[in-house]
């Protein structure tokens, strides 16, 4: 019997960056965006790039031994945070992408899990996202049930029409504990949380 257990690690080799890559342009065209005019074609080319340790992480979902899954965590970008928000101490989330076959079986899920996991580790308050109801109307209810919540513009650089901000608190997800105020340790490859089956 195959072995269908979600695995989550990092991509810390050339393959699994590889790996990542494919996955971001499985997700570029599932949106019709164009690679060759957009600025995704660059941080394709530059991978790791913002999601590299210690201040984020390049997160692939594994099924069966085959990456069926990606989700990139970065700093909000020093040049795009909107003053006075405190976006210097949260996380965020871009690229989550599961394989249309492979999706309703809790990757998505494990992937956001952990990617909530190492940015507490790195010391963040908070974890955020900006999403689209219209682009990604199956993402809404796996957000609002992981307890984000709809938050103030956290960047200045992001002019799209029926964008929605949101925001987890990490200091309340854990129960209270004191929140840093931005990268702190790195974290090597491991699998989990979020390893499970469906």
């Amino acid at each position: 019997m195959p072995d269908e257990t979600i695995r989550i690690r990092e991509a810390a080799t050339a393959g699994g960056i590889e790996a990542a890559r494919a996955l971001f342009a499985e997700y570029a065209a599932s949106l019709d965006w164009d690679l060759a005019s957009s600025r995704l074609a660059e941080e394709l080319a530059d991978l790791p790039g913002p999601y590299a340790p210690p201040a984020g992480s390049l997160l692939l979902a594994y099924a069966g031994g085959l990456p069926v899954g990606v989700l990139g965590l970065q700093p909000v970008p020093e040049g795009s945070r909107v003053p006075g928000a405190g976006a210097e101490r949260f996380a965020e989330i871009k690229r989550l992408y599961v394989r249309p076959e492979n999706r309703r079986r809790g990757i998505a899920r494990a992937l956001m899990e952990r990617a909530e996991v190492d940015a507490r580790e790195r010391g963040y308050a908070a974890v955020v996202l900006t999403t689209s109801t219209e682009m990604m109307p199956l993402a809404q209810g796996l957000y609002e049930d992981l307890g984000y919540e709809a938050t103030a513009p956290y960047r200045d650089d992001l002019p799209f029409p029926g964008i929605r901000w949101l925001r987890k608190d990490l200091r309340e997800a854990a129960g209270g504990g004191a929140a840093g105020a931005g990268p702190r340790r790195p974290v090597g490859p491991r699998d989990g949380p979020g390893a499970c089956r469906e």
